[in-house]
C-alpha cells in the first residue's frame, strides 16, 4: 500500500509540475471548471428565489445534494476519470501496450496515467457550495456524520465504477470521443432530490444504474432522513463497482493492440 501512495504521489507531483509550466492555462481551466460546475446550483438557487421549490426540500437542503455531488466529482474526476481520455488516446495511438508492460496491474496503471490535477477545482466549488448549504441548516448529529461518510465512500465507488465502465468501452469503440456527454446525461438525474421522481425510477436510480447515491442518499444521511434501507444502496454501490472491474478486465482481454 505504501508503494502505491508513494506512486501516486510521484506521478501527481510531475504532473502539477507539467502544468505549472503553463501557469495561466492552468489557472483558466480551475476557473472554467468551477464555474461549469457551479451553473446548476445557480440555477437552484433562481428557482427558489423566484417562489418555486422541489417539494418537501427546502433551498439548502436543495444545494447540499449539489455541493455532496460537487465533492464526490472533486476527488472521483482527479483520481479515477482521467483515465476514459487518456485510454481514449492510448488506445487510438496504439501506445496502450506500453502500460502492459509496466510491473503493476494494468487497472492501476491506466488509472494512474490518468491522474489529473487539474479537476482537483471542483473539490474547491462542491466545498463551497457544502459550506453555504450547511451554514442554513441544523448541524447535524456524530451519527449524521458517521453515516454520511460510509455513504460518501460508497459515491466515489459509484463514480468509479462509471469510470471502468466508460474507458472500457473505449478498448473496442475507439471513436466514442462523447461518453463524458454520456455520463453527464445519466448523472444529472443525481443532482435533484431522488424524492421528486415516480417511485419505481427512484428503485432504478438507487439499485440499478446508482447515480442517486452519488449525492441524493450521503446527503439524506446527513439530514437524518435515511434509515436501515441505505444498507441496500450501499450493497448496489458495491456490486455496481465489482461489475466495471469486470467489465474492465473483459475488455481488456479482448484488446487486440494496435496490429488488430
Amino acid at each position: 500500500m505504501k508503494g502505491v501512495w508513494a506512486c501516486i504521489a510521484s506521478v501527481l507531483r510531475t504532473k502539477v509540475a507539467e502544468q505549472m509550466a503553463y501557469r495561466s492555462h492552468f489557472f483558466l481551466s480551475v476557473i472554467l471548471l468551477i464555474a461549469g460546475d457551479l451553473l446548476v446550483p445557480m440555477i437552484t438557487l433562481l428557482v427558489y428565489r423566484s417562489g418555486a421549490s422541489f417539494p418537501g426540500w427546502s433551498m439548502h437542503e436543495a444545494l447540499l445534494i449539489q455541493g455532496v455531488f460537487g465533492l464526490a466529482k472533486g476527488i472521483a474526476f482527479p483520481l479515477f476519470f482521467g483515465m476514459v481520455s487518456s485510454t481514449l488516446s492510448l488506445v487510438r495511438e496504439g501506445t496502450f501496450d506500453l502500460l502492459l508492460l509496466k510491473p503493476r496491474p494494468a487497472l492501476f496503471m491506466t488509472m494512474l496515467n490518468g491522474l489529473d490535477p487539474e479537476d482537483f477545482g471542483r473539490l474547491l466549488s462542491g466545498g463551497v457550495l457544502f459550506g453555504y448549504a450547511l451554514s442554513g441548516l441544523p448541524t447535524p448529529t456524530f451519527n449524521g456524520w458517521i453515516h454520511f461518510a460510509a455513504l460518501f465512500a460508497a459515491s466515489l465507488a459509484v463514480l468509479c465504477a462509471f469510470s471502468l465502465f466508460l474507458s472500457g468501452l473505449l478498448f473496442r469503440w475507439v471513436g466514442s470521443s462523447r461518453v463524458y456527454d454520456i455520463f453527464d446525461s445519466i448523472t444529472s438525474f443525481g443532482m435533484y432530490p431522488g424524492t421528486i421522481y415516480a417511485k419505481s425510477f427512484q428503485q432504478l436510480l438507487t439499485y440499478v444504474i446508482p447515480v442517486g447515491i452519488i449525492a441524493f442518499v450521503p446527503a439524506s444521511a446527513l439530514l437524518g432522513r435515511t434509515g436501515w434501507g441505505t444498507l441496500g444502496a450501499a450493497a448496489a454501490a458495491a456490486l455496481f463497482i465489482a461489475a466495471g472491474i469486470a467489465y474492465w478486465h473483459r475488455m481488456l482481454r479482448g484488446y487486440t493492440s494496435a496490429g488488430g
